[in-house]
């Protein structure tokens, strides 16, 4: 197998074009090394992109912060940046494997697997993140919630494709964001089920609302349902109990041996949401 060490963002596309679908991007490589054992994957080459410098680091660029593709999990849950703006991403991070794990995996590489309980995914998806992907046809521009195509299934071709950054618009006043995950108890296991929402509360009402939950669907769902009813809500300890049942409305879980049934991920879902609202009234000072 041949290894690339590219320089640019740019550099790594043109590594890939050139081997036609043989290569593959690789950073953290804590999902592609497992896929490569299990003999998933193939590839001819290898082109690294963690010497890429125009694809390291944390930033605010105008009303946007922006994480590059190689950062690692362990620096955006160590960001005074990002702890400023959304720790509930900073929580999310933290909750990745192991330190050693966090060391090397990267947010990109979270949401490229395509696992639908992917814990940064799921925090991203409330956020409203723009997914920047270098292609053969030019620079695209992806919502989060366009990349799930199936289970385990992304958009995004590691072949032919490079994940350049992800850009979140900076919360208004009025908005903050949160984080909860079920998990097995000292664990490094994906999680039973965890929620992120963001809410604008202005004028005493919600003016909008977005709750992802996972793994309840393709990828991080949203719990259409319940966004709908909090829309000119007053955020009370009812309406967030009343979105948490509500939420069942767009989630499908499934059983599974280790993190648990599909019946006890029904009645633990609908309290999970409802905290992961009670967490945002308590950010903005509401109840």
């Amino acid at each position: 197998m041949k290894y690339v060490r590219a320089q640019t963002a740019t550099d790594a596309l043109q590594s890939l074009l050139r081997e036609n679908g043989k290569a593959r991007i690789i950073a953290g490589g804590t999902d592609l090394m497992v896929d490569l054992r299990e003999g998933k994957f193939s590839p001819e080459v290898l082109v690294d992109v963690t010497f890429a410098q125009d694809m390291k680091g944390i930033a605010v660029e105008g009303n946007e912060l922006v994480i590059e593709a190689g950062a690692t999990l362990t620096e955006i849950a160590r960001s005074p940046v990002v702890n400023k703006y959304y720790p509930s991403l900073c929580i999310a991070a933290r909750k990745i494997g192991s330190l050693q794990i966090r060391n090397s995996a990267t947010l990109v590489g979270n949401i490229v697997t395509a696992q639908p309980a992917a814990d940064t995914a799921v925090a991203l998806t409330p956020l409203s993140p723009k997914i920047v992907v270098l292609s053969a046809s030019g620079t695209q521009v992806h919502t989060i919630d366009d990349l799930y195509v199936g289970f385990g299934k992304s958009l995004i071709d590691p072949s032919k494709e490079v994940v350049k950054e992800v850009r979140i618009p900076l919360p208004a006043p009025g908005e903050a964001a949160s984080y909860i995950r079920l998990e097995l108890r000292k664990s490094l296991s994906l999680p039973m089920l965890n929620v992120a929402a963001m809410l604008n509360y202005s004028g005493g009402k919600i003016q909008w609302a977005r709750i992802a939950m996972g793994p309840v669907g393709v990828g991080p769902t949203r719990a259409k349902e319940a966004e709908g009813f909090l829309a000119g809500k007053t955020l009370t300890s009812e309406n967030a109990a009343t979105a948490g049942e509500l939420s069942l409305k767009d989630a499908k879980p499934r059983s599974n041996p280790l993190r648990g049934s599909k019946e006890y991920r029904e009645q633990v879902l609908p309290v999970l949401v409802r905290r992961a609202l009670e967490d945002i009234s308590a950010q903005l000072g509401v109840i």
